[in-house]
């Protein structure tokens, strides 16, 4: 995992619009680059991305994909693992995403690492009009003490 560069951009869009049905276009990665963008290389190739947006203590998920090709192989929960990780260390401690009601297997690995239901959006997505699941995790905050 490293941090997203411009040069990831081509390859990040590309497994953008394999990955879902009405994928961001390429400006709106542009316009993010300098919030808390992930990508996931294996055998230097990108295979994956996380986008996050962090305020203070909060951080929301407003993106996250691996390259449909080799999705179920553990490198999505590598990613959420490592990056949620990353913004615990800065401090973070309450985190946040919108999934489709129907993407189960995103819902199942999200709540492998904390994230619980909040609520619903209704017909929050697009192409075709979906549901979006609310989900969010509370870490304890790390008092700085050694134990």
């Amino acid at each position: 995992m490293r941090a997203m560069e411009t040069a990831d951009l081509d390859s990040v869009v590309g497994i953008e619009s394999r990955a879902f049905t009405h994928p961001w276009p390429k400006q709106a990665f542009e316009d993010i680059l300098f919030m808390r963008p992930w990508v996931l290389e294996v055998d230097d190739t990108l295979c994956g991305y996380i986008l996050y947006h962090k305020v203070l203590d909060e951080a929301v998920i407003l993106n996250f994909a691996i390259d449909p090709d080799i999705q179920g192989n553990g490198h999505g929960d590598y990613l959420l693992k490592h990056s949620l990780d990353a913004l615990a260390d800065e401090g973070c401690c309450h985190f946040y995403l919108d999934v489709r009601k129907s993407n189960e297997a995103a819902q199942k690995l999200y709540a492998k690492h904390g994230f619980l239901a909040l609520g619903i959006r209704k017909q929050y997505y697009d192409h075709p009009t979906e549901d979006a699941i609310v989900m969010g995790m509370k870490l304890p905050v790390n008092s700085g003490e050694n134990t």
